[in-house]
């Protein structure tokens, strides 16, 4: 895992100072090894390096190939880099080193743009192309690996993180505050891509990439189609695919313990994880390491669970309490190391147990985007409730007679009833597609209104984020509601909470995460099964527990689903979870620096 930056400016040559600082701001993602090189007067590149995989100098980026024509700096980890060295030896190439990172190039070299559906892993990259005078630029199937970029002047200008874009000058002094992003921020807690905090700043899309020359940037293309992985594969019997799904996890996870240095598992005590870690386990040749994280507040500790899944397993199993004392300083430091606003309190546990492992492994198994493919929240049960209820024509009743459950309750959860309730009787009235994305929803139009003030009104109202989601809606209309759901989560939840999320925290701590769940080849199987099968009689992810029988233990697989939050309503002493997100949100964006008022 790596951090990367570079500029190209076709009519004055850019700042190497420029990007010598930026690629120092990304020292947390690679702090093994940096430099930066000038590939003609036009165009500059730097590389942070965490070496994984062939720890020698020889695999040190900027990489450039034996003519002289290609440099690459490349960010993530292809899995089958393997057997893809060995498809590009028959095919006359020679190798110097024993990295993924000398495949990627190469493979760019022999297939060119048809060289990223190959890969089979995590990644962003940008190839320099002497002779063409162009770059190439790419990202994961999933958006693993982020990209930012911006073209200001005449100047394009890329990095893993839009602070070290920041790093320059020239961009901190131009960029503007986007308001469409603080609309997003503050009705999902998130910013979806391509769009960031700053108009002038973009996020290359998932599964897309583009090419830089002296006439500007090339429109995007999509290399990887999801929507097709949707079509139906040949019925089969639970038991099928079940069997299908526990081979393609175990060699999803073999793949991801490859690596030159110790390897262990994040592990919550959910199945997810639990998984993760049983299978690891089974097939690492020596004893894992399990990390997890547990709290004061009994209601969002799973310690317990976790430690009992590890015994299960047999790995040497660390845990850390977050008490009193390490609170403030959790918040302050998690809310500093993403980006941009970001209001998923989750990501301070998952800085906490990322900070925890990073101490004794450079890499970690995690459970992330089983939900997504599977159909593990509760979002999907309200969604198949809401359904049932509009055959029985109760949906203009039931708000009536769910409002005396709305006052608030004094039961300890990481959700409150009363809030689920308001939550769910929003929805009721709405088409399937808009109950879905406010079963989310944090603050509706009229309080981001109120929020951001009656003169950001008309663009509050053009920039609605449902319009990004009810534009992948249109995608997949031909497939059913559970299955659309699952589609767009996966391009908008997935994408720009979960895995930001996870890399920001983990790479904070040169820590690199792989997930095993969001191998392409089983998320592409799972696609294809029947929706039925992912919830079926109330069971989230029934399949997937189907598949895990005997694996995991009886205990875990029946587990009620917990979620990996910390108690952050409790932490701030508020008294409602509204004003727990209002608090957190206010928070987060004086850290930030922006002008809200809340």
């Amino acid at each position: 895992m790596c951090g990367i930056a570079g500029k190209i400016n076709f009519l004055t040559p850019p700042s190497r100072a420029a990007v010598e600082r930026m690629t120092a701001r990304l020292f947390h993602r690679g702090p093994d090894n940096g430099a930066v090189i000038q590939c003609n007067p036009h165009v500059i590149v730097g590389h942070r390096r965490l070496s994984i995989i062939d720890l020698s100098s020889d695999a040190n980026q900027p990489m450039i190939d034996s003519t002289g024509r290609f440099t690459i700096v490349y960010n993530g980890e292809i899995y089958n880099y393997k057997e893809l060295r060995e498809e590009l030896i028959r095919s006359g190439f020679t190798f110097k080193t024993s990295s993924d990172t000398e495949v990627v190039l190469n493979s760019y070299i022999h297939w060119g743009e048809s060289c990223f559906v190959k890969f089979s892993g995590m990644f962003a990259l940008a190839i320099w192309d002497e002779q063409q005078k162009e770059l190439i630029c790419g990202r994961d199937r999933f958006g693993k690996k982020p990209f930012y970029y911006t073209y200001i002047g005449n100047e394009f200008t890329f990095a893993s993180e839009l602070h070290a874009l920041l790093e320059d000058e020239r961009i901190r002094d131009t960029v503007t505050i986007s308001i469409e992003a603080l609309n997003q921020y503050l009705a999902l807690g998130y910013i979806l891509s391509p769009v960031t905090i700053f108009r002038e700043v973009h996020k290359l899309e998932p599964s897309t990439f583009f090419k830089v020359n002296e006439k500007g940037i090339f429109k995007q293309t999509r290399f990887w189609d999801y929507t097709t992985c949707f079509e139906p594969c040949f019925e089969k019997t639970e038991q099928e695919y079940s069997s299908e799904i526990r081979n393609r996890l175990k060699s999803a996870v073999q793949y991801r313990l490859n690596a030159d240095v110790p390897v262990g598992v994040l592990l919550s005590g959910g199945i997810d994880s639990s998984a993760i870690t049983c299978m690891a386990s089974e097939i690492h040749s020596q004893k894992l390491h399990s990390f997890s994280i547990g709290f004061d507040e009994s209601s969002y500790d799973e310690s317990t669970d976790a430690r009992f899944t590890a015994d299960f397993a047999g790995t040497i199993h660390h845990d850390h309490k977050i008490t009193a004392p390490d609170r403030k300083t959790l918040i302050d430091t998690a809310i500093r190391i993403y980006d941009e606003p970001f209001a998923d309190t989750s990501a301070i546990p998952t800085y906490a147990v990322s900070k925890h492992a990073s101490s004794l492994v450079k890499v970690v198994l995690s459970g992330d985007g089983a939900d997504e493919i599977f159909g593990g929240y509760i979002t999907y049960n309200a969604d198949l409730l809401r359904k049932k209820l509009a055959w029985t024509g109760a949906l203009r009743k039931l708000p009536v007679l769910l409002s005396p459950l709305l006052p608030g309750t004094t039961r300890k959860r990481k959700l409150p009833l009363n809030f689920k309730i308001k939550q769910f009787v929003r929805g009721l009235p709405l088409d399937y597609k808009r109950a879905h994305y406010t079963w989310r929803e944090i603050f509706t139009e009229q309080e981001r209104i109120t929020i951001l003030g009656d003169s950001a009104k008309e663009e509050i109202c053009d920039t609605d984020p449902f319009k990004i989601f009810e534009r992948h809606y249109s995608e997949v209309e031909e497939l059913d509601m559970i299955s659309q759901h699952l589609y767009v989560d996966v391009k908008t939840w997935l994408a720009d909470d979960i895995l930001v999320k996870v890399d920001r925290a983990s790479m904070a701590c040169s820590l690199e995460v792989r997930c095993p769940f969001l191998d392409n080849t089983l998320v592409e199987y799972v696609a294809g099964i029947p929706s039925h099968l992912k919830i079926k009689n109330g069971s989230n992810k029934y399949i997937l527990k189907k598949a895990l029988e005997g694996i995991v233990p009886e205990r875990t697989r029946k587990k009620k689903k917990s979620g990996f939050g910390a108690p952050v309503s409790t932490w701030l002493q508020t008294s409602t979870l509204e004003d727990q997100y209002r608090k957190f949100i206010r928070y987060t964006v004086k850290l930030r620096g922006l002008p809200i008022k809340l």
